[in-house]
């Protein structure tokens, strides 16, 4: 009897050390982060190489950050141009007044060929004006492809001040902004696909419809 129940004892503690030894030999699977989609870093990428070589480094901590970090830069950042850009415009075109030398540099002759393609592609400005020299402030559409073009300048100037405020504002904006909305948005399309399930299955007779 005492042999047999030795015999048990040790086939117990066989058995336990298989466990443990098969526990400790299985290693857990690495842990996986969700990482943005290769369209958000190729665009950051893409701006990346755009910039000065002194400016890359604000950038290149986003090519490994959240998709909703990405997302708010690039909107900050396109706020960041579009509101001087009209903002500045609309000042220069009320108050009649053009900032000296800025508004005669190479930023503006190139800002000037690129509005006044695109007015006259609108159809806001004939052929006729955008003959000779750009600054015939006279003329009413040439007079704001010059306000455009040096606010163009303007706003291009102001690039690092620009950069720098998109990035220090990145997490906050993610955060009120970027995720709330994403997460209405997930909310509503969820709730569309669960409606057009629950009409699916009433019309297909899965569900027998309410009297």
């Amino acid at each position: 009897m005492q042999s047999l129940i030795r015999r048990s004892l040790a086939a117990n503690r066989l058995l336990r050390q298989r466990v443990t030894s098969r526990r400790y030999a299985t290693k857990p699977p690495p842990e996986t982060t969700p990482t943005a989609p290769p369209q958000s870093t190729s665009r950051i990428t893409r701006l990346e190489n755009r910039l000065p070589r002194f400016l890359r480094r604000y950038v290149a901590p986003l090519r490994t950050a959240p998709l909703s970090h990405i997302t708010a830069f690039l909107i900050l950042h396109e706020l960041t141009a579009i509101v001087p850009l009209f903002g500045l415009a609309a000042i220069f075109h009320y108050t009649n007044w053009l900032p000296p030398y800025i508004s005669e540099g190479k930023w503006v002759s190139e800002g000037t060929e690129k509005f006044g393609r695109w007015m006259k592609k609108k159809g806001w400005m004939s052929e006729d004006e955008g003959k000779g020299r750009w600054w015939g402030r006279g003329e009413t559409g040439v007079r704001v492809v010059v306000e455009l073009a040096t606010a163009y300048a303007v706003t291009k100037a102001l690039l690092p001040i620009r950069l720098v405020g998109s990035v220090w504002a990145t997490p906050w904006f993610a955060r009120w902004t970027v995720l709330p909305v994403s997460r209405r948005v997930g909310a509503l399309f969820g709730k569309k696909k669960v409606d057009a399930a629950a009409t699916g299955a009433v019309g297909g007779g899965a569900v027998p419809k309410g009297k």
